[in-house]
């Protein structure tokens, strides 16, 4: 085939009076930059995409051919944006510009090139549902119960090990083969069952064509003479496969162009190495180093306060956003009261957003964990704004949230067939579709519900003992789920309900962390009720479910493409994208830092990079959150602020303050922001050592300064017991959570000898 090139008349229209009036004198260089490995450190809002195309552009009018370049992302979105922005600056269409995520790349060359490897070209690739599928299968041949060893929690272990070039021959040398035994062999028979299906998940994609450019000389130096020039976007993100991958594309080529930015390497727990871009210059000793810091997205102020946060890290790259644009308004910091005065704060300055002729396609809501949406979904939709909920569904669509409303919903509706078919088997409890199927044909025959025949087992035909028995449990479970309906509070029944219907046990001993974000929504679920029962007059369960139904069914907002809707998500995905006003929100201690980053300086410093990329996405108006107190298992905690709010410059900042949240040490911490006290340097009030009152509180054998242990908050102290007997309350303070009340009756606590 001919790949030579003809330059065409049209490349002369990207001449060096156009580059020179479309890009800043720094972007410029970049661009002009055609040979040798380059790094170039595009900072937030920086042009990074223009400069990556318009550099491809300039490659292809200097007389490079396209068949000789490749581009790398990590998004299709990405993509073909650049693809489409390259073509449309060459004013030509149809060029073999080889511009496409790592994933696409790699499936190409294997494609072409898999029976080097003995892999048919028509392998198969599974998705992440077919993965846990086959996970599945050999937990079954290996009688390893998969309550043990989740599917999904396996193949995420299988996805770390594969990220680092390593299968399951040097798993064995890095575990324990004691104690991760059921993994190790679980790993060996998940390879031998795709190469026996001639099939490849989405990290062998990477990883086999890794080991193809590695082992066969004749593909290798036949890509390396094709892409003579290689650039990678998105470098920070790039993990121990990626960086082979394109190492071995360079050979002992010299064109590498990598673009990134270390402040926002936010993906280390999916395996990206911050290492990658940070050790650049040691691996091209040569490289040009182009810092691209004129920003054009934010205002003076926001760069001002993002860069304060970021700037703290000890391992980044030096660089200051600088802008042209007006400093703009002060940065908002509110510290409320609790979740629902920090929600109403922000659809209260929504609602001043628009009187003011703003549109709600200009705001963007922000939050740590998925959870934290509720509140905020909740008072939108009370306030009539329309919104979407990207990454994920909105609240109540959610698979944990849907089964235990269900369970309410069959209990108390035994006609609702739909509701009892979603939750007889969830948690699993051995009741299959061939027993379903039975259940369906006995009602049929005896004319009654679904739900009914429940109640008359015995008119079941072909029912064995054991399925009889489990049918008995799953009966006793809905009625005393339809008991609590009747007697209990709503978020005392959806409480409890967890405990009888096994539900809450299931989950936590799923040690997968879906299962823990399952779980704090299902916190936030009693929260939600709780919410309810404060703010209607009929309080009732049934009153309950069809708020629930009406916000399920007729809410569909974010199912459309939408502007005129406020956009809600989590920091992480926030990533790459811009709006004109932002809100981050739960700016907590052990939420923002996250809790599970406390113990790990690599972790802690990845936070705050995730704080800076939530920051540098507001273009005009920036709005800073906190709550003193959040409630958790329906129970209000006190809060301590998040210590990067403490890096704020204080000139930047307008605090304002809840006029519920005179109390405590949120006062404390909001007031010296007001008073114009150093944000740094300030020295906050105090805080007494705890010390168990003279005479120790004693109920049923627990007593203040014991030391428990809890399954999820592991090891910590009781600090207070209020109220007797079953329904008493322990306060216990736990050193990576903080302090949480919980009731005694379920708060699964053990004491420590």
């Amino acid at each position: 085939m001919d790949h030579s090139f003809h330059q065409s008349a049209a490349d002369t229209t990207l001449d060096q009076k156009r580059l020179a009036r479309e890009l800043n004198d720094r972007q410029l260089e970049a661009v002009e930059t055609l040979d040798g490995p380059l790094l170039i450190l595009a900072g937030a809002g920086s042009g990074k995409t223009r400069v990556i195309t318009y550099r491809i552009a300039r490659l292809v009018s200097s007389g490079v051919s396209p068949y000789n370049i490749i581009a790398l992302t990590f998004t299709n979105k990405a993509a073909a944006e650049m693809k489409s922005r390259t073509m449309s600056l060459l004013n030509r269409g149809g060029m073999e510009l080889w511009i496409s995520t790592f994933h696409s790349a790699c499936l190409r060359i294997l494609r072409t090139n898999a029976d080097r490897i003995s892999y048919p070209k028509d392998f198969t690739v599974h998705d992440a549902t077919d993965q846990a599928r086959l996970i599945k299968e050999c937990l079954k041949e290996l009688g390893i119960p998969e309550k043990l060893f989740p599917a999904r929690q396996t193949a995420s272990m299988i996805s770390k090990f594969k990220n680092k070039m390593m299968g399951p021959e040097e798993a064995e040398k890095e575990l324990s083969h004691g104690r991760h035994r059921e993994f190790l062999e679980t790993f060996h028979l998940y390879e031998k069952k795709l190469r026996q299906s001639r099939s490849m998940d989405f990290d062998d994609l990477l990883g086999k064509t890794v080991e193809l450019l590695s082992k066969d000389e004749q593909v290798r130096k036949r890509y390396r003479a094709r892409f003579s020039h290689v650039m990678v976007d998105e470098f920070q993100d790039t993990n121990v496969v990626q960086y082979r991958l394109v190492r071995i594309l360079v050979g002992d080529g010299k064109n590498i162009c990598v673009v990134g930015d270390d402040d926002q390497s936010i993906y280390q727990w999916r395996g990206a190495h911050i290492g990658n871009i940070l050790n650049f210059e040691k691996d091209f000793p040569e490289a040009k180093i182009i810092l691209l810091e004129q920003n054009y997205r934010s205002t003076g102020n926001i760069l001002s306060a993002a860069g304060a946060v970021v700037s703290r890290n000890p391992n980044r790259k030096e660089k200051r956003l600088w802008t042209r644009n007006d400093d703009g308004d002060k940065i908002v910091l509110y510290t409320a009261a609790e979740e629902m005065d920090e929600a109403m704060f922000v659809a209260d300055t929504i609602k001043e957003h628009v009187r003011k002729g703003g549109g709600l396609d200009d705001v963007a809501i922000f939050y740590r964990t998925n959870s934290q949406s509720r509140v905020i979904e909740d008072t939108l939709r009370r306030e009539g704004f329309a919104y979407q909920v990207f990454g994920g569904l909105k609240f109540y669509d959610r698979k944990e949230v849907k089964d235990l409303l269900a369970y309410f919903r069959a209990a108390i509706n035994p006609l609702d067939f739909i509701s009892l078919k979603r939750i007889i088997n969830t948690p699993p409890r051995g009741i299959g579709q061939t027993t379903v199927a039975k259940m369906e044909t006995a009602a049929r025959v005896n004319g009654t519900s679904l739900g009914a025949t429940l109640d008359d087992i015995g008119s079941i035909e072909g029912l064995n003992a054991g399925t009889v028995a489990k049918l008995e449990t799953f009966r006793e479970a809905l009625s005393k789920v339809r008991t609590l309906a009747a007697t209990e509070s709503v978020p005392e029944a959806l409480s409890r309900a967890l405990v009888e219907t096994g539900y809450l046990k299931w989950l936590e001993e799923d040690k997968a962390s879906e299962s823990v974000s399952r779980i704090e929504n299902l916190n936030e679920l009693v929260n939600a009720a709780t919410d309810f029962c404060e703010r209607s007059e009929d309080v009732s369960m049934i009153s309950f479910l069809d708020q629930a139904a009406l916000i399920s069914d007729s809410d569909m907002i974010d199912e459309g493409s939408g502007p005129g809707s406020v956009k809600m998500m989590t920091v992480h995905i926030s990533k790459g994208l811009e709006f004109p006003v932002v809100f981050v929100t739960g700016l907590e201690d052990n939420l923002f830092p996250h809790a599970r980053s406390k113990e790990d300086e690599n972790q802690m410093q990845e936070e705050r990079r995730l704080l800076y990329v939530a920051m540098t996405r507001a273009q005009k108006k920036l709005y800073l959150t906190h709550t003193m107190t959040r409630r958790i298992f329906g129970v209000s905690q006190s809060n301590m602020p998040s210590g990067f709010l403490d890096d704020l410059p204080p000139e930047i900042i307008s605090t304002q303050i809840s006029a519920g949240s005179s109390v405590g040490h949120g006062v404390t911490y909001a007031r010296r922001r007001a008073d114009g006290g150093s944000f740094a340097n300030a020295t906050p009030a105090p805080i007494k050592p705890f010390k168990p009152a003279p005479s120790k509180r004693s109920v049923d054998g627990w007593e203040v300064g014991m030391k428990v242990i809890h399954p999820s908050f592991k090891v910590g102290v009781i600090r207070d017991i209020e109220g007797n007997g079953d329904k008493s309350k322990i306060t216990v303070y736990f050193p990576k959570f903080g302090s949480k009340k919980l009731v005694k009756k379920y708060a699964k606590l053990e004491k420590i000898n």
